[in-house]
């Protein structure tokens, strides 16, 4: 039975991913940090729900890393959610990079990101060309667990639209499923779960695998 650490736990795929680990009889213990209770005040006896005031403060949670088997990156957000370019990639990178290192230092072997299609680290991008930045900035994000710190497995997971299953984005999720082109995130989550239960604990080797697209992912868990 495996222990996972996720950040993100309270975002549209995090929220999944919390839950199904919960449900899942492979893991026994589910850490989620973050800035509000992943379970809004409801308590299971798996869940450890550390609540902090800042995502910068995630070094004050050290010891809640230790003796964990998977480290699950759910961080995900926009720049208008963030308030800007500049929040944008302070959360999406800085926050990855943050969250990796405490995951690298605490000997965390696998770790697995939610990234998207078309995630390119050396991409050129300029602030005021939101496409052009997003790509990069995920793409910067994917290396933070590929080359800036050390694990023994890596998944990327690079999924096209998501259908986030939440109230408030009910016309988005609409608007996709007609066009047939969105991912559901409990299925992404899933998928994640499968990614994580599959991998071995003997290799030598630096394992990365990329899941590119939504087909890729749903056949994940066929």
């Amino acid at each position: 039975m495996k222990k996972a650490v996720v950040i993100g736990g309270t975002g549209a795929t995090g929220r999944q991913l919390v839950q199904q680990l919960l449900s899942s009889v492979d893991f026994q213990k589910v850490t989620s940090i973050g800035r509000r209770p992943v379970l809004n005040g409801n308590g299971h006896d798996k869940l450890n729900d550390v609540v902090i005031n800042s995502m910068s403060q995630l070094h004050e949670t050290k010891d809640f890393w230790n003796d964990n088997d998977v480290f699950f990156n759910c961080i995900g957000t926009t720049r208008k959610k963030a308030g800007g370019a500049r929040q944008f990639v302070d959360i999406e990178l800085g926050i990855s990079r943050l969250a990796a290192r405490m995951a690298s230092e605490a000997n965390i072997p696998q770790a697995s990101v939610i990234s998207a299609n078309g995630a390119n680290h050396k991409a050129w991008a300029v602030d005021w060309i939101h496409p052009l930045l997003y790509a990069k900035t995920i793409g910067q994000k994917e290396q933070t667990v590929i080359t800036e710190n050390k694990f023994k497995r890596v998944s990327i997971f690079r999924p096209g639209m998501l259908i986030r299953l939440m109230n408030s984005g009910q016309w988005y999720d609409s608007l996709i499923k007609t066009m047939g082109i969105g991912l559901r995130v409990d299925i992404l989550s899933q998928a994640m779960i499968v990614d994580a239960l599959a991998s071995s604990e003997n290799n030598e080797r630096k394992e990365i695998n990329y899941i590119e697209g939504n087909h890729a992912i749903i056949d994940l868990t066929t």
